[in-house]
């Protein structure tokens, strides 16, 4: 009996200590920023402060590059940036150089990005990134004196502004590389939580800069050629911010509703990050490919 019990201690060790699923494949990955975004959730009301609620404050353009260590964890690393889809790429960098082109009638401009100092796997396999979430903003002064000759805002030149602040994102990575349609590329999924006394600054700049609509996986095709060209048809997941529509009058269809029907309270703040990974010539490969 006393061998049978110790068999069964044993059995137990070795299933405590054994590892969760398996990190997703090893190698490098690059953020595929056309089927990628984060989606930035804060606390509110609506009904005039009679039910509280979350809401969807705006989707940002995701981009960034991913290293996995399916056999070390640990060496593993997340880098991204998330940032206002007005265009593509965005319109400043870590140093805070603008891009013109695209900020010449911008007042201000947003960039939010996440650098994992520490990686662990976690008991059900997921991985936790722990390391400085950076927020980077450039604002620009805007005088506006209306004459006979004016012609537009004066815009100053741009100040940059730098704080950051330890975060921690969990992040769901499937084991193996996705197959189909999707054959090579990895999909995963990752999000975290704070206060706003945790990070006000972020706060603050979240809830003053606008955020257009991102359409997620975008597909556009274009229909026939020559006499027979019909223009492009365009296909995707439309993502905008998310507020209840208020109560609307019989006075009129064209009537917005009361003002003040939500409210945003921001006092926490959920960023959710959605990713599609593709191989960055740096070996990727599928976890148990080569071995």
């Amino acid at each position: 009996m006393s061998k049978y019990l110790a068999l069964l201690a044993g059995a137990f060790v070795l299933a405590m200590a054994a590892p969760g699923k398996p990190v997703a494949s090893s190698g490098n990955w690059k953020v595929d920023a056309r089927h990628s975004d984060a989606q930035l959730t804060t606390d509110g009301t609506t009904e005039f402060g009679k039910k509280n609620t979350n809401f969807t404050v705006g989707f940002a353009r995701l981009m960034g590059i991913v290293k996995l260590d399916s056999t070390n964890p640990a060496n593993s690393t997340i880098h991204i940036d998330f940032y206002p889809s007005t265009s593509m790429d965005p319109t400043i960098d870590h140093d805070g150089n603008v891009n013109i082109k695209w900020f010449s009638n911008e007042a201000n401009n947003t960039m939010i990005c996440f650098r994992s100092q520490t990686m662990e796997q976690t008991a059900d396999g997921r991985l936790k990134a722990t390391g400085d979430l950076g927020l980077m903003r450039v604002d620009r002064n805007v005088e506006i004196t209306p004459s006979e000759s004016y012609s537009g805002p004066v815009y100053g030149p741009p100040m940059f502004h730098h704080v950051k602040q330890t975060a921690t994102f969990v992040f769901d990575l499937p084991a193996e590389a996705a197959s189909g349609p999707n054959k090579g590329y990895l999909s995963s999924s990752g999000s975290t939580s704070m206060a706003r006394e945790d990070f006000p600054q972020l706060f603050k700049a979240i809830f003053a800069t606008e955020w257009p609509a991102v359409v997620r996986d975008k597909n556009c095709q274009t229909l026939g050629t020559g006499e027979a060209y019909g223009g492009t048809q365009c296909t995707g997941t439309f993502l905008m911010p998310t507020f209840p529509v208020g109560p609307r009058a019989s006075s009129g269809e064209d009537y917005p509703g009361p003002q003040n029907f939500n409210s945003i309270v921001g006092q926490h703040l959920t960023i959710a990050v959605h990713m599609r990974l593709k191989p960055s010539g740096s070996g990727a490969k599928a976890a148990g490919e080569g071995e």
